[in-house]
This record gives C-alpha cells, sequence and structure tokens, in this order.
C-alpha cells in the first residue's frame, strides 16, 4: 500500500498592527485541517537603531502564539529589498505552498511599500497558493474623528473599578497606552489602545474614565 505524503507548508505574514493574532489563527487552523507545519512571518523595515516598545509586544505575543500553535516564528529585515522580496524568498526557502496575508482598504503592508504588496505576491509567488483574510481596520476612519494619538496612562483609582487618564504612571494597577482625543470636544473622550498578547484593544474614555467592563 502506498502512503500519500502531505507536502503542505503554511506561511502566515504579519506586519505591526492589530490584526495579527486573527491571521496566526486563521493559520494555525489550516495548519492542523492540512497536518502541515506552520511558519509565521514579520519582516521588519526598520533602521537597526530603532526601538518601538509596542512593536515588541506585539512580537513577543505572535512569538508565543505561533509556538504555542507548534509552529516557527521568523523576523526578516529588508535590507534594501522590498517586502514582497523578502517573503517570496523566505517561502522558497522554506518551501512554502500557501501563503496567508491580511488585506483592508489601506494596509498597512501598503503604507510600508508605498504599493499593492499583493499585486506584487501573484507576480513573484508562481505556484505558491495565496490566501488574502479581509480585514478591518478599527476604529473606522480613526484619523477623520480623533486628534493623533499621544502616550498616556489609564491609572486605577480605589474603591472601585474605575480608571483615570493620566499623562504619567501612577502605581502597580497602571495601563500603558496611546489616547486618541476625539476632535469637537471639551472632555477628554475618546479611545485608549493597549496591546495584549500582540492584540491591539481600543477602550472607550468618557470624560476623563473609563469604567472596567465585566
Amino acid at each position: 500500500m502506498t502512503i500519500r505524503q502531505n507536502n503542505e507548508n503554511i506561511m502566515v505574514c504579519v506586519h505591526y498592527g492589530p490584526h495579527g493574532q486573527r491571521l496566526i489563527e486563521r493559520g494555525s487552523q489550516l495548519s492542523g485541517l492540512l497536518g502541515a507545519p506552520l511558519s509565521v512571518l514579520t519582516v521588519d523595515a526598520s533602521k537597526d537603531n530603532e526601538y518601538n516598545q509596542e512593536k515588541e509586544r506585539y512580537l513577543a505575543g505572535w512569538k508565543k502564539q505561533t509556538e504555542d500553535s507548534g509552529g516557527e516564528f521568523l523576523v526578516r529585515s529588508c535590507n534594501g529589498k522590498k517586502t514582497a522580496e523578502v517573503i517570496v524568498e523566505t517561502a522558497r526557502e522554506k518551501g512554502i505552498t500557501q501563503i496567508i496575508i491580511g488585506r483592508s482598504s489601506q494596509t498597512l503592508w501598503e503604507e510600508i511599500t508605498r504599493g499593492d504588496i499583493i499585486d506584487e505576491l501573484m507576480e513573484r509567488l508562481g505556484p505558491i497558493d495565496l490566501h488574502i483574510v479581509a480585514v478591518q481596520r478599527y476604529p473606522e476612519l480613526l484619523e477623520q474623528s480623533h486628534e493623533q494619538g499621544v502616550a498616556a496612562y489609564l491609572v486605577k483609582q480605589n474603591p472601585g473599578d474605575s480608571y483615570r487618564l493620566s499623562d504619567e504612571p501612577g502605581g502597580a494597577e497602571t495601563l500603558k497606552g496611546i489616547f486618541f482625543r476625539e476632535l469637537d470636544t471639551d472632555f477628554n473622550s475618546g479611545l485608549f489602545k493597549i496591546v495584549n498578547n500582540g492584540e491591539a484593544q481600543y477602550l472607550r474614555i468618557l470624560q476623563s474614565e473609563w469604567v472596567k467592563p465585566h
């Protein structure tokens, strides 16, 4: 009896932003269904001396999620190449047969390459299958409804579960993030962005106070 070997090999492409966790979940599910190895790739286009604490949190969360799913987490630098080139080179090096990538009306990938990475990949990948997962950037049209984000903190108030918005930390139970203030308001109302296990979360701020949801 001849046993047919499964030659599928899955790679998920993620980039600094809020949708990596969902894409890795999709890749892990496909990997499990096909009994195929899983790789997760992020392409780093930053300068060598550039450090971004929030980005590092994303990377740490994605690495843990990938390894918990039995996969390999890969970080590649552009080194003067286009992001699409790095993805294709890595896919060929790893023997990838299927790639999963996210796309929205204005993706973070497009912001890096100043072009449409999907079209570039389709031209370069050859026989490798490309899965395009629709993702919605949240909140919708943030730049049109809120001011530019600034670093801020949510400081827990005692007693109770309320938090106060502050520009300085205030003890152990403090959440650090980015605050986007709503336009045309006299209050500090808006959205507060935190990163938890590599996934961005947006908390609603009402007049400088946020009540912890149950």
